[in-house]
């Protein structure tokens, strides 16, 4: 007789693996203070793969802009070219403002600082050259032309849809607190008392 038979044996595998994934790619993150990783090093990791790693080189030009060159030390103030075009010379010419009036509001356009102004009347006076009696009436014509706001005892906002010393964000800061007090008078985006008769639709 031949040899027994062996019985069959079976090898009991384990669970097949899983193929190895992929290495995931770095994520680019913003640059900034508190993040210090090389920029140009993360950019040729994330195009790159797994690959080897290229040097990019990246570079930026500057180029600063000349600074305006006024008149004194006191900086610059953005007017309305509305204002000054249309409005300013119909109110000296037809009488809408007086002298007295105009020359404080210049004066409150020069002191600006963000649309503030603190003065008091003895100061505003000594500049325009006059009275310090004499400010209080024409203050509050301006107050009720819109075209300043008292705020409290010699602090006053100027209108800044008029004149406005600062950048676009800052003026629209300004406005956005106006305009949710809204005051009776539609400070700051209605012209008042004689300065009516300018067409709302040209102004606004």
């Amino acid at each position: 007789m031949g040899e027994a038979a062996r019985p069959f044996r079976t090898r009991h595998r384990g669970p097949t693996p899983a193929p190895a994934s992929a290495p995931a790619r770095p994520r680019l993150r913003p640059a900034g203070p508190a993040d210090t990783s090389d920029l140009a090093r993360m950019i040729a990791e994330t195009l790159g793969g797994a690959g080897p790693i290229h040097e990019v080189e990246l570079k930026a030009t500057v180029h600063r802009r000349q600074a305006h060159d006024f008149l004194g030390q006191d900086g610059y103030s953005l007017v309305s070219n509305y204002f000054l075009r249309h409005i300013l010379p119909k109110c000296l010419t037809q009488h809408l403002i007086s002298p007295l009036q105009g020359a404080i509001l210049s004066n409150m356009i020069g002191r600006q600082k963000r649309g503030q102004i603190h003065a008091t009347h003895a100061e505003l006076a000594d500049e325009c050259g006059v009275q310090r009696t004499s400010i209080g009436s024409p203050l509050e014509s301006l107050c009720e032309m819109n075209l300043i706001l008292k705020v409290k005892r010699s602090t006053y906002q100027l209108n800044p849809r008029v004149a406005f010393n600062g950048n676009g964000d800052e003026q629209a800061d300004v406005l956005s607190q106006l305009r949710a007090a809204k005051l009776e008078s539609r400070f700051p985006d209605e012209l008042g008392g004689p300065l009516t008769l300018f067409s709302w639709s040209d102004v606004g």
